[in-house]
Order: C-alpha cells, then sequence, then structure tokens
C-alpha cells in the first residue's frame, strides 16, 4: 500500500476523533449526554474504529447500534425494578441492589453466550454489557425512573457510530463496479498464465513455451498481456496457483455486493454468476494447483522418523524441492501379456518383495526419479495436448474481452476500434476450434492403454496381427498381442497413471472453458441495460446463491430413491448405531413377565416409546449444557463480573463501597470484561497488551492535562494529535493493533471528565492514578480467573477441531464408498449431502487456521510445532480437494470391470483407508499415542492398478484385432474394386457402432487409470497425517525396526 493510500485512511479515524472531541468541548452537545459524552471516543475505538471500508463500517454500525440498544434497554428495564423496590423498601436497600446485581449477572450470561457463539458478534455482545456496567453501578440510591437514564447513553451511541460512518462515507475508497471485472480480469489471466506452465513442468512440452510459461499464441490480446508483463520477473507455478486461489476466493466474496449493487435485470446477473461458478470450477481443477507439491519440512521429518526406510531402497524423501510424486507402485505383470524378456527385473533393481498387507512401512511410497512425464515416443498426444493448451488460453483471452465489454468493465487489451460482431466472431471460431482439438485429443489419448502409436509401431502391429489367425466371429476371448521393447518399457512405466490423471484434467479443464464460451456467447446476443429500475423492487438481489444456476444439470441427473422407499432390512436398520439410539428407534414388544404390579405399571409408563425419546432428549441436552465451552465461558464472564460488582452493591458507608465509587470502578469491571477472552494464552497477550496500553495514556494524558488547563481549544487539538499515532498503530501494525486500542480508550476520562466537571475535586494525577489501578485490577482478575477457572487452551481447541475435520473427511469418504459400491452399473450420487459435508470440513479448516494463528500470538510456556499444525491443515486441505477429485472421476469410470468385478479389493480399499482416518481422528481427539502399524491402502490399491491395468490392454487388444481388422479389410476392399453397393455394405453402421463403443471404452478406462492415480495420492496424504500425529503423540511400539 502506497503512502497515499495510508494516509486517506489515516484521515477516516482522524476526523473521527476530531469530531468526538469537539462534541464533548461544546456544552449544549455534551449536556444531552450528560456525564457520559467522554465515552463517544471510547466507544468509537472499541466498536465503530473505521478501517476504509464502507460495508464493514455499516455492518459494524448497524450491529453496535443494535446491542448496545438491547443492553441499555435492558438496563433501564432493571433500573425500572430497582427503582419500584427503593420506593418500597427505601433508597439504597437491599432489594434494590440484588435487583441491581442480578440484572448484571443475566445480562452478562447471554452476552457471554453469544460472544463465545460467534466471533462475528463479539462486538455486538461487549458494546450490550459496556454500557450497563457503568449504569449498574452507579444507581444504587434510585427512586424513580427518567428518560435521562436512556436517552443519555442513547446518545452517546448514537453519536459514535455517526462519527466513525460518516468519515466512512466521506473519504473511504469506493467499490466501484468495475471491482467485479478487475478480479474476473485477474483470474482469467492467471488460468492463461499457469495453464501451460503446469503443462510444460508436468508433460516436458518446453518446444512451444517461451520463458514466462505462456504459449506462443497468434492471439494479438495475450501478446500484448505478455508484453506487459515481460518486465517483471515471471511467477512459478507454485505462486500462480496461490494467487488464482486467492483471486477467485476474493471473486467469492465480491460478487455478492456487486449483484446487490448492479442495475442489472436477472438474466444478466445469472450469466455472470454462471461465469464465476465456471472459473471457480476452474481453480479446483488439479492443473490449477500446485502440482510440483512436496511435504513441509515438519512432515517430511516425521516420514522419516515414523517411516524409516530399508538400507537397500533409496530414500524417497530427499531434502530438495520435488516434484508431484507419482502414485504409481511396481507391479507384477500377466505372463499373457508379457515376453520372457519382461518377467526380468531391470538391470540395478532387487527383485520385488513380498507385499506388507497389514504394515504402513515406507516399501511402496513413490520415489520421484520422475521429474516430468516423457513423450518423446508419443508425439501425436504431445502436439495434441500442445494445440488444446494453445485453443484454452485463446478462448478464454477473447472470453475475457467480451466480459469487458458486454458488462462495461476496463478491457484487458485495447480492442474499442473492433466491432461487436467482429469480436463475437472471432469466439465462434474459438469456440470451434476448441471442439475439434478436444476431439483429437481423446482421440491421442486412446495411446496411454498399449504405450505408443508411432506410425512404424502401428503398422507394425498390423503386419503381426495379419499374420495371426483371426477369431470366430463373436467369440470373446483372451486377445494377447506382442510388444516391442519401447511398448513394454513404457507399459512399465508408472508415470502412464499420472499422465491419465492430467490428461483427464486436462479434458475437464477444456470442457469447463467450452462451458464459459457458450455461456458469454449467449450473454453477448442479448441486449445491456446499463441502468433498470426494476433491479430495486426485485427479490433476486437477495437470493443468488451457489445453487441458484443448477437448473439446467437437474434434468440430466438420475433420479434418487427416497430414504423411505427403499426397501431394508429391519435388523440391518440398527447395527450400525449405538446402543441408546438403537433402542430409541426400536420397537419393543410389551412384556408380560410376572412381578409387582407397581413395578409392571411403573415400567409400563418408564418404557413407553415418547417417555424414552424425552429421556434421550433429556440427557443428550444436559450433556451438551454441561460440557458446551460457550456455556462455561458465559457462566466465567457472569461469576467474574458479578464479583468485581460486589463492592458497588455493598451497604453505603462500607469501605467497600467509598472505595468504589471513588475510584469509579466500573473501569475495573469493564477492563474485566475486555481482557477475559476463550483461550488462555489470548487473556495473557490481551491482559499485557491492556497493562502497557493503560501505562502510556495514562502518561500521555496526564501531561496533556496539564499542557491544556481546560481549555477547549487546547484540548481539543492536543486529543486529536494523539490520536493519530495511536490509529496509525491499530490500522497498520497487524501483531498488537490492542495496545492502540488500549492507549486510545484511557485518554478521554483523563482529558474531559475535569472540563465537565465531574472530577469530584480529584487533581489530574488522583484520576490518572486511579484510571491506572483499576484498570490493572480488572486485568489481574481477568489473567487469574481466566488462567485457573475452567481454563482454555487454543492447543487443545486445535486437536479438537482437528479431530472433527477428520470425523467430517471419514463421513466424506464413506459416503463415496456407498456410492460406489452399490450393486448398479450406473454410479448414482445426492450432491447435495456432499455440498454440505464439503461446507463443514471447510468451516473446519477455517477454524483450525484462526486457532492456529492465535496460537502464533499467545504467551505459551510449553514449546508447540506451529509449522507442523499449518502443515497438517494443508495436508487436510489437499485431502479433502482430492478425494471432490476422486468424486468427480467416478462418474466415468467403467464399474463393472473395476469396481464390480473386484470388490473383494475395493473393499480392502476402502476399510484400510477409513482404519488410517478413524486412527488419525481419534489420535488427534483423545490426544493418545498411534499404534507401531496400521493397515497400508497401497496394497489393495497395487491390486487395484493391476486389474485395471489388464483392462486397459484388453481394451486396447480389442480394437487392434477387431477395429483395426475391419478397417484394413475395407482399405483392402476399396484396393480391389467392387460395386458402390459393395462399398456402401462393406462401411456398415455395425462397425461405426463397435469403433465407438471401443472408443467409450478407452476413455472410460483413462479415467479409471486417474482415479487409481488420485488414490495413490491419498495414500501419500494419509501417510503424511499419520506420521504427523506420530510426532505429536508417540506411537505404542512393540517391534524394534532395527
Amino acid at each position: 500500500m502506497d503512502w497515499v493510500s495510508r494516509l486517506r485512511l489515516l484521515a477516516i479515524p482522524t476526523l473521527m476523533a476530531f469530531l468526538s472531541f469537539v462534541f464533548v468541548v461544546i456544552k449544549p452537545w455534551s449536556k444531552i449526554a450528560g456525564q457520559w459524552a467522554f465515552l463517544v471516543y471510547t466507544s468509537n475505538l472499541i466498536f465503530f474504529f473505521p478501517r476504509g471500508h464502507v460495508a464493514a463500517q455499516a455492518e459494524a454500525t448497524v450491529l453496535g447500534l443494535l446491542g448496545g440498544t438491547i443492553g441499555i434497554a435492558w438496563s433501564t428495564a432493571t433500573l425500572s425494578v430497582a427503582a419500584y423496590c427503593g420506593r418500597t423498601y427505601g433508597p439504597d436497600s437491599d432489594q434494590s441492589r440484588a435487583i441491581l446485581g442480578l440484572g448484571l449477572a443475566l445480562l452478562s450470561l447471554a452476552a457471554g453466550f453469544v460472544r463465545s457463539y460467534s466471533r462475528r458478534l463479539q462486538a455486538f455482545s461487549k458494546i450490550s454489557l459496556f454500557f450497563p456496567i457503568f449504569m449498574l453501578t452507579s444507581q444504587q440510591a434510585i427512586t424513580n425512573v427518567t428518560a435521562a437514564h436512556f436517552l443519555e447513553q442513547f446518545y452517546v451511541l448514537v453519536f459514535s457510530a455517526v462519527f466513525a460512518l460518516l468519515p466512512t462515507l466521506l473519504l473511504a475508497p469506493r467499490q466501484s463496479s468495475n471491482q467485479l471485472g478487475i478480479q474476473i480480469n485477474e483470474s482469467v489471466q492467471t488460468v492463461c498464465a499457469l495453464l501451460p506452465l503446469s503443462i510444460s513442468s508436468l508433460l516436458d512440452v518446453d518446444g512451444h513455451m517461451n520463458k514466462h510459461g505462456r504459449s506462443e499464441s497468434a492471439n494479438p490480446n495475450m501478446k500484448a498481456l505478455e508484453a506487459q508483463s515481460d518486465p517483471l520477473p515471471p511467477p512459478n507455478q507454485d505462486q500462480l496457483a496461490k494467487q488464482l486461489k486467492a483471486a477467485v476466493s476474493s471473486l467469492h466474496i465480491s460478487k455478492t455486493w456487486y449483484i446487490k449493487d448492479s442495475r442489472l435485470m436477472d438474466h444478466q446477473s445469472t450469466s455472470l454468476l454462471a461465469v464465476i461458478k465456471s472459473l471457480q470450477r476452474l481453480q479446483r481443477n488439479p492443473l490449477m494447483g500446485q502440482t510440483s507439491h512436496a511435504p513441509g519440512d515438519r512432515i517430511r521429518a516425521a516420514l522419516q522418523k515414523s517411516f524409516p526406510q530399508p538400507s537397500s531402497r533409496p530414500s524417497s524423501v530427499g531434502s530438495g524441492p520435488k516434484k508431484r510424486r507419482s502414485f504409481s507402485l511396481q507391479r507384477h505383470h500377466r505372463k499373457s501379456f508379457s515376453t520372457p524378456d519382461t518377467e526380468m527385473s531391470p538391470v540395478g533393481e532387487s527383485p520385488l518383495r513380498p507385499k506388507h498387507r497389514h504394515l504402513t512401512s515406507n516399501f511402496g511410497r513413490p520415489n520421484d526419479s520422475h521429474r516430468t512425464i516423457p513423450l518423446a515416443s508419443r508425439p501425436d498426444l504431445k502436439d495434441a495436448s500442445q494445440h488444446l493448451v494453445k485453443a484454452v488460453v485463446e478462448a478464454l483471452g477473447l472470453v475475457n474481452v467480451q466480459l469487458a465489454r458486454k458488462f462495461r468493465w476496463p478491457s484487458p487489451v485495447d480492442r474499442a476500434e473492433e466491432k461487436e460482431g467482429t469480436l463475437r466472431e472471432e469466439l465462434f471460431d474459438a469456440r470451434v476450434k476448441l471442439e475439434d482439438v478436444l476431439n483429437e485429443v481423446q482421440r491421442a489419448l486412446g495411446t496411454l492403454l498399449s504405450g505408443s502409436e508411432t506410425p512404424n509401431e502401428a503398422e507394425g502391429e498390423r503386419r503381426s496381427d495379419s499374420s495371426e489367425t483371426p477369431l470366430a466371429a463373436g467369440q470373446i476371448g483372451h486377445v494377447g498381442f506382442s510388444e516391442s521393447t519401447d511398448v513394454t518399457s513404457l507399459l512399465r512405466n508408472k508415470d502412464r497413471f499420472r499422465l491419465a490423471f492430467y490428461m483427464t484434467a486436462l479434458l475437464d479443464l477444456a470442457k469447463d472453458v467450452h462451458g464459459i464460451t457458450d455461456t458469454v456467447i449467449e450473454a453477448s446476443s442479448k441486449d445491456m441495460s446499463a441502468f433498470s429500475w426494476l433491479a430495486f423492487f426485485r427479490l433476486g438481489w437477495m437470493r443468488h446463491d451457489e445453487n441458484e444456476d443448477d437448473e439446467e444439470q437437474e434434468g440430466h441427473e438420475t433420479e434418487l430413491v427416497a430414504e423411505e422407499e427403499q426397501p431394508h432390512d429391519q435388523m440391518k436398520e440398527y447395527q450400525d448405531m449405538d446402543f441408546v439410539t438403537a433402542h430409541l428407534y426400536k420397537s419393543r414388544p410389551s412384556s408380560s413377565s410376572p412381578g409387582d404390579r407397581f413395578a409392571r405399571a411403573w415400567r409400563m409408563i418408564w418404557d413407553r416409546p415418547k417417555v424414552i425419546k424425552s429421556r434421550v432428549m433429556i440427557s443428550r441436552t444436559t450433556h451438551r449444557v454441561k460440557h458446551s465451552r460457550h456455556v462455561m465461558f458465559a457462566f466465567k464472564l457472569a461469576l467474574g463480573i458479578s464479583l468485581l460488582s460486589i463492592p458497588a452493591l455493598l451497604s453505603p458507608g462500607q469501605a467497600g463501597r467509598n472505595w468504589y465509587e471513588t475510584s469509579r470502578g466500573g473501569w475495573m469491571v469493564v477492563s474485566y470484561m475486555f481482557v477475559l477472552e476463550d483461550t488462555t494464552g489470548a487473556i495473557l497477550k490481551i491482559g499485557f497488551l491492556r497493562g502497557l496500553g493503560c501505562l502510556i495514556g495514562a502518561v500521555t494524558g496526564y501531561v496533556c492535562a496539564l499542557i491544556a488547563h481546560e481549555n477547549p481549544y487546547a484540548l481539543v487539538t492536543l486529543a486529536t494529535a494523539t490520536s493519530v499515532p495511536i490509529s496509525w498503530h491499530i490500522l497498520f501494525n497487524k501483531t498488537t493493533p490492542a495496545l492502540g486500542v488500549q492507549t486510545g480508550i484511557t485518554l478521554p476520562p483523563l482529558l474531559f471528565i475535569t472540563y465537565l466537571g465531574y472530577a469530584n475535586g480529584q487533581s489530574d494525577f488522583e484520576l490518572a492514578w486511579y484510571r491506572f489501578t483499576e484498570i490493572i485490577i480488572g486485568t489481574a482478575a481477568a489473567v487469574l480467573f481466566g488462567t485457573s477457572v475452567w481454563p482454555v487452551h487454543a492447543r487443545v481447541q486445535y486437536f479438537r477441531a482437528v479431530s472433527g475435520t477428520m470425523e467430517r473427511i471419514t463421513e466424506f469418504y464413506l459416503r463415496m464408498s456407498r456410492d460406489l459400491v452399490r450393486s448398479s452399473l450406473v454410479y448414482r450420487v445426492d450432491d447435495k449431502q456432499y455440498d454440505t459435508l464439503e461446507a463443514k470440513i471447510k468451516r473446519d479448516l477455517a477454524l483450525s487456521r484462526t486457532l492456529i494463528a492465535i496460537q502464533r500470538q499467545e504467551i505459551s510456556l510449553l514449546p508447540r510445532p506451529v509449522r507442523l499444525y499449518s502443515e497438517i491443515i494443508d495436508a487436510s486441505e489437499r485431502l479433502l480437494e482430492t478425494l471432490v477429485e476422486i468424486r468427480m472421476l467416478r462418474f466415468s469410470v467403467p464399474r463393472k470391470a473395476t469396481v464390480l468385478d473386484v470388490l473383494p479389493i475395493r473393499r480392502e480399499l476402502i476399510s484400510t483407508i477409513l482404519i488410517n482416518l478413524w486412527a488419525c481422528g481419534h489420535a488427534f481427539h483423545s490426544r493418545s499415542p498411534l499404534p507401531q502399524f496400521l493397515p497400508s491402502p497401497r496394497s489393495p490399491l497395487s491390486e487395484l492398478m493391476e486389474v485395471t491395468d489388464e483392462h486397459a490392454r484388453d481394451i486396447r487388444a480389442f480394437r487392434n484385432t477387431y477395429v483395426d481388422g475391419e478397417g484394413k479389410s475395407r482399405e483392402r476392399g476399396r484396393a480391389l474394386g467392387g460395386t458402390a453397393m459393395e462399398r456402401e455394405r462393406s462401411a456398415s453402421p455395425a462397425i461405426s457402432g463397435t469403433s465407438s463403443a471401443t472408443y467409450q471404452a478407452e476413455m472410460a478406462i483413462l479415467y479409471a487409470m486417474a482415479e487409481n492415480e488420485a488414490l495413490g495420492e491419498v495414500c501419500n496424504i494419509l501417510e503424511e497425517i499419520v506420521a504427523a500425529a506420530k510426532t505429536l503423540f508417540g506411537s505404542q511400539s512393540f517391534l524394534d525396526p532395527t
């Protein structure tokens, strides 16, 4: 941020402070607020401090006014009851003071629960307590309630909110309508820069990529963009991936405000939302992620410690940066698919060892010997992938320009001289080109099933096939074919599955770009209305959610059978439930056993289904309340405020009461309320900053009071001058902004109490001393109370959040597994359930990151591996993204060959993954050590990959035998001549149907290979999380690995 922007942001709180201080020194204004007039600036600092965002300031204003009004109204109602007791039992009676204490305790209890339950409502809960604390601890002798009791503090609340809102509206930088266009432009340009770089780093296709990783497209728009970015150093792939993720996240936030503020009609905003959703899908594509990911330093050390490498194998975890690991394991080749030469182990490689089916070890963990996937023997696939990348980049560039012209955003390139029709024609041509290249890539991907398909090798295969005896018509059996040395090496290459994974990801990305192109073309055909008054009166601006644009997709989904319509066995209905839940829902026959009449009558009532449901509900509610951290925090806050308010509620004339009134003990209670936080570390940090800020503010206030001598001009000048460094610290200091707040709230009472005439004969030094001691007492009470009564540690909360994340990820994978192994040839899922569960997992991940940030800032006696905590969350997030990708891939896999026919392998793979997930979740929840060995999912995964590989070779052999054989017969027929009828009969639809079916089978098996590759990534991430858990909590060892 430049200095001009910083000064502009600083001018907003400076003007706010000036208005607040002027309000205090102008007597007609300050009289309407009474003795609370100096609290205007204090309220601004705590609740309404402007940070330069109009939307955030408006939200703070609404929440602050609402919370403050509720608190003042509650205190006024409590004063009314206390005044009634004062008239009945006498002024300052025990009953009146008891009512005041009870009202303050109940309000503290409710505000504490809201404050702990929602972090967004912290200011709301604090301001609802701020004013009542002063009111209820200073009106012990009340006998009559007037309007001034409510209005004085209400005026302070209103003016503090207005003084913060007005400068924000005047000076804050506007979020213009072009902001969304800038973010979309940034996202599209990042995709255009990242896609060629990802393909280049993965597939070793640098020949047609420039030094920045961008393709040499003929599009002048992209060349202009590249020319603009040439003076800057090119960012690497990881930086671009992080930049794209941040851009799409900000795009998701700003789209709601743009739709609300814009004057677009519904169909225009719908098309814009469709483009934004497509960009979000692009960001989740594996090619848009960090494909060169390597485990963090802490997890890498944990892997070396938890999975020691055998001495006969090279280490799979190096010290330098590594590319994305290949997840294919060394597999046994079937004798029917290999020559005698392929059955021998390669030179320098030890023979394959027996599979470790029940030990999670580093055997089978892939190494990084291949930095890129070689495509020297696949020139057709290499060229097709390059052409597809160029077509995607060109289409996105034209889409970007068309969107800027359609919605009147700043154009990314200067094409103002071109007509609308010319740009639309270019967009049409780009879409057609994208379709053609996409089909070309799909045809070229068939070579992955058998290695290479260069012209010489293809001709060699045809010659070998022509010399073999053809199979009888209709015979379906095991088809074998000869392989050259190059093809055999490619078949043994473990990167083939990895290539299938990323090529299918490229296909999905191209299809998403094709959908964006269709949306933009459709939107460009409609007229753009720059302004529409109907936009003010429609309700659509309130309901633009994520499911709004899924109407077209719902028509293509297979209808799901409702749960109540599905037949199920009564014994299986309760076998997955715990005892209490099963007992709750299971029907019980009436008992006819003899016994006492009273016992039987009691059992008839006590064991009735409705009574049992009520018992279970009451038990669960009581358990939740007893163990709720929100309830504990609310009791802790209410108990501390009540104890500190006892001196104010003592009988008149007692020493404690006199001390409280003389030293203005309300600041002690307020200080306790502000310092008490959720975690012990945060309490220690806030307490230290509040004590230090109070000391600085007391000294500064005393010096300024001596200089000003109750001169209003000097008071306003000095107070405004001291507010400038305070506001600067709050705005631009990211580590200790609370220090500026604590310093600022100490100044107004010291400067203006004497001016307002409420000093009660106390000198400036006495005011500063009492102010400092009261705040220190409240801070010390909060530290002692917060660390001794129901202490909450951020480290423990972090482990619970990670445990909840692992439990939800386990549930996510369990639902995926249930949908996968259904005895149906159609893969059917309920997307809404997955979306809801994914949203909950993301909230848990965000909570975990927040707790990590708290641990970075708080004070702790125990050493904490915070970097390892952060790497665990990163691994969990990658695990969720991988599972989502697997779920998408499973829509296209051949279910019969790779799922239903291999259910035992799938069952073992699912079980081992679930056991590892459950063990990690349990370890983080109980903070207990893990077993030394856990079942490894790599063994069933290797068997599944063997099945997939065998099925791929069968598909390719079938194509070479049947489809290529029919093609050769047609060529032979054309060479020999014949009638037109014979040539038409030779090109029968049956042959084309067989070719189309074989092509679809090839694509399906490619998606199956991609799913296997993604499952290998799941295995890697699970090993990282298990290793991290063993590092944190240890392991229960029984076998010495040495």
